[in-house]
This record gives C-alpha cells, sequence and structure tokens, in this order.
C-alpha cells in the first residue's frame, strides 16, 4: 500500500499520536515532554538479542496523520577517486514541525574529485509525497528511492545533476537499541533513526553538466529517519558520521538536547568488522580537536578534526577524524548570522579517519574517510562555538 502525506493530512482526523514502530511499544496519549529516553536506556522497550535487525516496515513510510510528523530516506557514496554524493528524500522539512503546510523536500549533494560541488536544498510546493507503508518505495516528483534488504535503487535530478545509483548491503543492518529517543511518559512524542545499510557496494552513473560518471564498488550508506519531537525546542545540536575503514564499518550520533532537558546527551555507536557488528553502545565521548571554521551560510562552526573514544574489551576504541572541509551549509532560519550569532543550520563535512581498534588477537589500525554532520536548531552565540566540551 502506497500513502501521500498530503492525502494524509486532508483526510484522515487528527488524533492522539500513536508510534509506528516494529518491536517498540505504542501507547495512545500524549503528554508535554518533560524529560528524554535514550536508545539503550529502557531495555523493556525492546529486544537485546535482536536490536541490530531493521524490518522492511522499519523502512517504510510511518506517516500517523500526526500533524507534526516529519520523515526522511538518506543515502550516500564516496568513491576511491574522491567522488562524495547524498541524497536526501523528506516528507517535510525538519523544522517548523508546527506548521503542516511545509512542502517536501529533497537535499541533493555532489562533489567531484576536482572540487566542483554541487549543493542543492530543492522544495516540492504542490507535489505529493508518495511512500509505501510496507517496504522503502518513495517518490517525490521525479525523484525516487526503493528496495528491500540488501539492496535498493535511487535516482534524483536537479538542474545539471542526474544522480542512479544501485546499493547493496555489505553489512547487516542496525537499531541502536530501541530504535528510538522518547520525550514523554505515554511513548508517544519521539524521533525514531534505524540504518538498513551500514555499508554497502554501489554501482550506477552520476551525471554533471552533461558530463556521464560511472560509479562502479563505490562505497555506500543508507539510513532512515522519522517522528514528531522533530529537532526544534527539543534538540541543541548532534554530530552524526559513517565511514568504513579496511574491514571495519563506523556509525556514530552524538546528540546533545536543549537546556530544557538540561542538555542531555544521548548517543548511538556502532562498530562493525566485515559482515558482523562488534559493538552497539550508548557510550562515547567526543572532543573538537584543531580550530575551528564557520560555515557561510549558516555561521556554525566545525573544528579541523574530531576524537571520539569508547571502550571496548578493557580497552578504549579511538576515532581520529581530520582535514574536515565542508561539502554543505544550510541555513534552518530566515535570519543570517553576525558577527556574534550562528544560526540553525545544517553542515556536511567530509574528512579523513584513522581508527584503532583493540580485538581480542591484538590491536587493529585503519583508515579511510568519512562524511559526517552536525546540526544545530538553536541560534548559538559563536564564542560557544565548541558545543562538544
Amino acid at each position: 500500500m502506497k500513502i501521500s502525506r498530503r492525502s494524509l493530512l486532508t483526510s484522515t482526523a487528527f488524533g492522539a499520536g500513536f508510534l509506528l514502530v516494529p518491536g517498540l511499544r505504542s501507547m495512545a496519549s500524549a503528554q508535554t515532554p518533560k524529560f528524554v529516553i535514550g536508545n539503550y536506556e529502557a531495555p523493556g522497550l525492546f529486544d537485546q538479542a535482536a536490536q541490530e535487525v531493521v524490518t522492511d516496515r522499519d523502512d517504510a513510510y510511518h506517516n500517523d496523520a500526526n500533524p507534526r510528523h516529519y520523515e526522511w530516506w538518506y543515502f550516500d557514496l564516496f568513491t576511491d577517486t574522491g567522488l562524495k554524493a547524498a541524497v536526501i528524500l523528506m516528507d517535510r522539512p525538519l523544522i517548523m514541525l508546527d506548521n503542516p503546510n511545509l512542502p517536501p523536500m529533497m537535499m541533493l549533494n555532489v562533489e567531484l574529485p576536482d572540487g566542483t560541488n554541487r549543493d542543492f536544498q530543492v522544495p516540492f510546493p504542490g507535489v505529493e509525497f508518495i511512500a509505501s507503508k510496507e517496504h522503502c518505495d518513495v517518490k517525490l516528483g521525479n525523484n525516487w528511492c526503493k528496495g528491500r534488504y540488501p539492496t535498493w535503487q535511487l535516482h534524483a535530478e536537479h538542474e545539471d545533476v542526474v544522480v542512479d545509483l544501485e546499493l547493496v548491503a555489505t553489512v547487516e543492518s542496525w537499531r541502536a537499541g530501541s530504535g528510538a529517543m522518547y520525550f514523554d511518559e505515554a511513548l508517544t512524542v519521539f524521533n525514531a533513526h534505524v540504518v538498513p545499510a551500514p555499508r554497502a557496494a554501489v554501482n550506477g552513473t552520476i551525471q554533471v553538466a552533461g558530463e556521464t560518471i560511472k560509479i562502479e564498488d563505490g562505497k555506500g550508506y543508507h539510513d532512515h529517519n522519522w517522528g514528531n519531537a522533530g529537532i526544534e525546542g527539543v534538540l541543541k545540536a548532534w554530530h552524526w558520521g559513517r565511514a568504513e575503514c579496511g574491514d571495519f564499518t563506523l556509525n556514530f550520533s552524538y546528540i546533545q538536547h536543549n537546556s530544557d532537558y538540561g542538555n542531555k546527551v544521548v548517543c548511538k555507536f556502532m562498530l562493525a568488522k566485515g559482515s558482523e557488528i562488534l559493538l552497539s553502545t550508548g557510550e562515547f565521548e567526543d572532543s573538537f580537536v584543531g580550530e575551528i571554521h564557520v560555515g557561510p551560510q549558516s555561521g556554525n562552526g566545525w573544528p579541523d578534526g574530531f576524537l571520539i573514544e569508547t571502550p571496548y574489551n578493557g580497552d578504549i576504541i579511538r576515532i581520529e577524524i581530520s582535514g574536515n572541509h565542508l561539502l554543505s551549509d544550510a541555513r534552518h532560519s530566515e535570519q543570517k548570522p553576525n558577527d556574534e550569532t550562528a544560526q540553525p543550520g545544517y553542515l556536511r563535512l567530509g574528512g579523513d579517519i584513522k581508527m584503532t581498534v583493540p580485538l581480542a588477537s591484538g590491536i587493529e589500525v585503519a583508515t579511510g574517510s568519512i562524511i559526517h554532520e552536525m546540526s544545530f536548531s538553536e541560534a548559538i552565540p559563536k564564542a560557544e562555538a565548541n558545543w562538544l566540551l
């Protein structure tokens, strides 16, 4: 069954929200959120033995006619030659969720090895957002994505960029704990996140300015987010990333909530070797390294590098990110940044990564490339740019 966001909002009466997440508890009555339950903080909400399994239904559309519902499907790619690309299909922007009339949106970013960059945030006013509630099958204008584990196809186009890709997962899917953060006792206000493809082999083509680039054995990724809490009024900032280093696959999120939630931090971390997940945890430290640089659109800062550390095997996994450079900078506010204050926004970064992993057989060191993001939902004084401290 396919369903459009517009038909849901116009034909279904709004009632108390309920959570459509297989394996997660659903409740019917909502209340004002007063606290945060992190992904790993309520073991009764999930089956520990099956927490990494992501079903076709998880990767489908979850719109339950809640007027604050948002949802997006994210895909990215990088190659050994230095090409990077990302596509996000969104049933609405993640900001201003109190406005049910916001149009669906696509974000499309391609960076070529020579530094040529195409970066688009494309709204689709008056266009139906159509998606299946059984598996990933999404259409927005001429753009679409579809598939079931382990294979997805993707098409996106805007101006002189056309992306046609197939992703085949090479690592098992992953859900961090319950798969969601909850913001009320009834478990009806939430942000959910699953990773159907932590790592994928990618083939296809990307066209830029009439030139077709063939993609063979690219390094891909797919995740899926939905909910009704959003980021405004809940989050202050987050740092998310994913990387491939030899046989190792990394996925992490460091999420800081705003002062109404005591600036609480919720972490999600996954490390796999080969096709097997070694570690799924809510514990790690994330810190800035080096000088702070400023995005031209939002005014938000990003550092030269990051240091991420998490306990493992009686030792520490050490993740060193360096050589960060800006791939995309989107401002989520009509106000422009000034000399003192950055505005809500979203940064996508590319960089280099080094992992040091203490395995039972000995310490292994691996290097590779990383795509990661920083998102800011508040206007932050530039003097506080190092918000991770």
